[in-house]
């Protein structure tokens, strides 16, 4: 089973590369496709955050490489067009990593947002900025992370958002759609990455059809962290007949149930199966014999034991009977 929407990384992916108006999930309004579209790269950056900190340009705890902490937005489309740039909270909540970025659902894992600033075109670091580009125009924005000395200990989210404007009619300004990059952060004070595993375990007998495993993870630390699970199954001789792993993006203070189904499995079967699931510093794996017998085969060999059994029996009693007549 894939949660990852989660999962981090999956997460990250549904917000990266073209968002095109009237076609991407955060578009309001359709236009043509030709005419307005955004690029941003990169989709996301991770910094460091350390109390009373300032991170711009290339600073250490800003990501590597040669841009730094900035982001590049570019106009793919076919016309000029004029686009904000704003940072929203990046919230993530319940076990299929459910996503929010409105204040209303701003945590103590969401301050981030609050904390960066943009460089406008006139040169100031703003909690917003208006950019004009022209077709095939690439716009390098900065941006400036102001970390207060008070900061949450974990992880930290937000999203930097391009979002395309057109004039609409009566003079106002209509939006057609938007685009955001993911920065996360990890403060360097007090985070803790830790879990608990429960509920651990898997089908050891079946009369046939899937067999499944199943594990609960909560992470009981303050950072989130991918959580791996893996389900092999080999005969006896060690040959592999099966085998799924995953992760599931897991984030503080959530518990996530994670289940595996093997559904092509063979009619008649004995082998062994091992399942494993990591996540933080929790680690649980078992290994087991697992058999598949359905019950024709079953009602088949009791048959066949029945009648092995009752000829036995028979010839016992043949045996025994010519002793008898041997003896008189």
């Amino acid at each position: 089973m894939k949660k990852t929407l989660t999962g981090l990384l999956l997460v990250l992916t549904l917000l990266s590369g073209i968002v095109m108006p009237g076609v991407a999930v955060f578009a309001e309004e359709e236009t043509p496709v030709s005419k307005s579209a955004l690029e941003i790269t990169p989709s996301g950056a991770r910094l460091k955050l350390a109390p009373g900190d300032i991170l711009e340009g290339k600073a250490d705890h800003c990501p590597s490489g040669e841009d730094g902490c900035s982001i590049n937005v570019k106009n793919i489309g076919s016309a000029a067009i004029h686009f904000r740039v704003y940072m929203s909270p990046y919230a993530v909540s319940g076990e299929n990593n459910d996503l929010s970025f409105s204040e209303e659902a701003a945590t103590a894992h969401t301050q981030l947002s609050r904390w960066i600033t943009v460089k406008n075109p006139e040169g100031e670091y703003v909690k917003e900025a208006i950019y004009s580009a022209e077709p095939n125009q690439s716009i390098n924005i900065p941006f400036r992370v102001e970390v207060p000395q008070d900061i949450p200990g974990g992880s930290q989210y937000a999203v930097i958002w391009a979002q395309i404007l057109n004039d609409g009619e009566g003079g106002g300004i209509e939006t057609v759609g938007q685009i955001g990059a993911v920065i996360t952060g990890r403060s360097t004070e007090n985070s803790v990455e830790t879990a608990e595993i429960s509920e651990f375990d898997f089908q050891k007998f079946s009369f046939g059809g899937p067999l499944t495993a199943q594990a609960t993870v909560k992470n009981t630390g303050n950072v989130d962290f991918a959580a791996k699970y893996y389900y092999t199954a080999r005969t006896l001789f060690g040959k592999e007949l099966y085998k799924q792993e995953d992760f599931i993006a897991a984030y503080a203070d959530t518990t996530y149930h994670i289940n595996v189904e093997w559904e092509e499995t063979p009619f008649l079967g004995i082998f062994q199966v091992e399942w494993k699931v990591v996540a933080a510093d929790s680690e649980q794996i078992q290994t087991a014999v697992v058999v598949i017998m359905p019950v024709i085969v079953i009602v088949v060999v009791v048959l066949l034991l029945t009648v092995i059994i009752i000829w036995i029996i028979i010839i016992i009693r043949k045996s025994k009977e010519r002793k008898a007549r041997k003896l008189a």
